[in-house]
C-alpha cells in the first residue's frame, strides 16, 4: 500500500504557500485534517548522479505530484516571479502499532520552481484519473532525514561555496 507524503511550502515574497491545501475547501473530500497546511504529495522523484570529470554531484530537480488544490496558482506565482522557496517533504509509513509515522523528510532551501505542468487527465481514455499537478524544483542545498533511525546527510547544488 503506498502511502502520501506531505509538503510544507514557504515563498519569501507569499509567505506559506501551502497554507491550507489539505481543506475540504481545497482538495474536497480527500482532506486530511492533521496535514491542513501541507500539500499532499501523490509522488516524489530525485536523482543525482557523479560525473567523472566535474568535482560535484549533478542534482536534478526534485519532481512532485500533487492533486490541484489551493496552492496551484500561488506555485504558478512563484514560477512567474522567480520566488525563492523553501520547503520540507515528509514521508510516512504505517509504524508497528497500526499509524501512521513520519519517518523520513527532505528540506530544501534556497529553492526555484523551475517547471510546473498542470494535467487534465483525457475524460474518456483516462476516465479515473484526476487532475494532477507536477513542480521541477531547483535548490541550493537538500537535507535528508531519517527520523526513525537517526542518520541525515547534506548537500549543496549551484554556488560555489
Amino acid at each position: 500500500m503506498a502511502n502520501h507524503g506531505y509538503m510544507r511550502m514557504t515563498g519569501n515574497i507569499q509567505g506559506l504557500i501551502s497554507a491550507g491545501c489539505s481543506t475540504q475547501q481545497s482538495i474536497g473530500n480527500k482532506c486530511q485534517t492533521a496535514h491542513m497546511d501541507e500539500i499532499m504529495v501523490l509522488s516524489y522523484t530525485h536523482n543525482m548522479l557523479n560525473i567523472g570529470n566535474i568535482d560535484k554531484p549533478t542534482h536534478s530537480p526534485i519532481i512532485i505530484t500533487k492533486n490541484i488544490d489551493k496552492a496551484s496558482p500561488l506555485l504558478a506565482q512563484a514560477l512567474s516571479n522567480r520566488e525563492e522557496i523553501n520547503c520540507t517533504v515528509s514521508f510516512y509509513r504505517v509504524s508497528s502499532f497500526g499509524m501512521q509515522e513520519k519517518f523520513y523528510s527532505i528540506s530544501i532551501n534556497g529553492g526555484i520552481i523551475a517547471d510546473l505542468t498542470l494535467e487534465m487527465p483525457h475524460a474518456i481514455l483516462q476516465r479515473d484519473a484526476e487532475p494532477q499537478e507536477h513542480i521541477a524544483l531547483r535548490y541550493r542545498d537538500i537535507t535528508w532525514t531519517h527520523h526513525a533511525a537517526g542518520t541525515s546527510g547534506y548537500s549543496t547544488w549551484g554556488n560555489d561555496e
